[in-house]
C-alpha cells in the first residue's frame, strides 16, 4: 500500500496529499494539526479521501480553503458525505469543489443583500426531481448548521450541481436544457393563450419528453418516421402542430443543431394535452 506524503495542511482537519504521484484531498479530525510538508501521514488518521483531478482543480480548492473558516469547510463536507448517501447514483469527487466553490460565493451574496433570481427552478425541479429532493435537504443543513438564510430558489441552483456530478453533464449543457424547456413553455403560453400549470402532471410530462429530445438532437439520434400520423395531427390540431414546428425551430437554434421533423409528431400531442387540460378545468 502506498503512503499519503502531505504537501499542504490546509486547516487542522483538512490536507492536500500526494499518493502515487496523485493530489488527494484528505479529512480526519486533527489530521492536519501541527504537520508540515513532507510528512507522512497515519492512514488510521484517515477519514475521507476526495480526488480532485488535474492542477486547476487542486489548486482552486486551495484558493478556496484560505477564503473561508473551517465551520463552512467542514459543514461543506458534511453535506457532500450527505448527497453521496442520498443520491442514486455515484457521485464524482469533484462535487467536492464545485460546491464549496458555489457556496462560499452564495455565502458571500447574502451576506451583500444580494438575491440571485432562478427563473427556471420549476423547470429544474421537474428535470431533475430526485436532486432537487436532496438539494432541499442541503439547503436546510446549510440554514441549520451555518446560521443563514438560504431562499428556496437556491435549491435549484444546488441540484444542478448534484446530477452534473452524478452525470458528467457541464454546467452549461444543464443550464441549456433549463432554458429550452423554458422557451418551449413561452411558446406554448403565447400561442396558445394559456397558463401552464407547471406543478401538472401533463408539465412533468412535457418536460421529460423535452429533455429525452434534447438528449435525442445532441447524439443525432432519430426517431421513426409517423408520416400518416403527422398528417392527421397536423389536420387535426392545426395550432398545437405550428407551435410545434416553433419549439423545433427554437431547440435547432439553442442547441446548433437540426432537429428532425419526426419529433413533430411527440411535440404537437403533448401540447394539445395542455390545451385538454384548459379546457377541462
Amino acid at each position: 500500500m502506498g503512503e499519503y506524503i502531505i504537501e499542504k495542511a490546509l486547516n487542522n482537519n483538512v490536507l492536500i496529499a500526494n499518493y502515487y504521484d496523485e493530489e488527494v484531498v484528505l479529512i480526519g479530525r486533527g489530521i492536519g494539526f501541527g504537520k508540515k510538508q513532507g510528512q507522512r501521514i497515519e492512514t488510521d488518521k484517515i477519514e475521507k479521501i476526495y480526488e480532485l483531478r488535474g492542477y486547476h482543480e487542486q489548486e482552486r480548492y486551495k484558493t478556496l480553503i484560505g477564503m473561508t473558516d473551517e465551520r463552512v469547510i467542514k459543514t461543506v463536507i458534511e453535506i457532500v458525505d450527505t448527497i453521496k448517501e442520498m443520491a442514486y447514483g455515484e457521485v464524482n469527487d469533484s462535487i467536492l469543489l464545485s460546491l464549496t466553490d458555489h457556496i462560499i460565493f452564495a455565502l458571500k451574496r447574502l451576506e451583500d443583500g444580494i438575491v440571485i433570481s432562478n427563473p427556471f427552478i420549476k423547470e429544474t425541479e421537474a428535470l431533475y426531481p430526485q436532486e432537487f429532493d436532496v438539494a432541499s435537504k442541503v439547503v436546510e443543513m446549510l440554514n441549520e448548521k451555518l446560521g443563514v438564510h438560504f431562499p428556496h430558489t437556491e435549491i435549484g441552483f444546488i441540484a444542478l450541481h448534484i446530477h452534473s456530478s452524478i452525470n458528467n453533464h457541464t454546467m452549461r449543457e444543464m443550464n441549456m436544457m433549463t432554458e429550452v424547456v423554458a422557451r418551449a413553455v413561452q411558446i406554448i403560453e403565447h400561442d396558445l393563450k394559456i397558463q401552464v400549470n407547471k406543478d401538472s402532471l401533463i408539465y412533468a410530462r412535457f418536460v421529460r419528453h423535452i429533455s429525452f429530445a434534447v438528449q435525442r438532437v445532441m447524439i443525432n439520434d432519430r426517431p421513426p418516421e409517423q408520416r400518416n400520423l403527422e398528417k392527421l395531427l397536423k389536420l387535426q390540431y392545426p395550432t398545437c402542430y405550428n407551435v410545434a414546428v416553433k419549439i423545433v425551430k427554437m431547440m435547432q437554434q439553442q442547441l446548433s443543431k437540426p432537429v428532425y421533423e419526426s419529433e413533430l409528431v411527440y411535440l404537437t400531442m403533448h401540447i394539445q394535452q395542455f390545451n385538454t387540460e384548459v379546457e377541462d378545468v
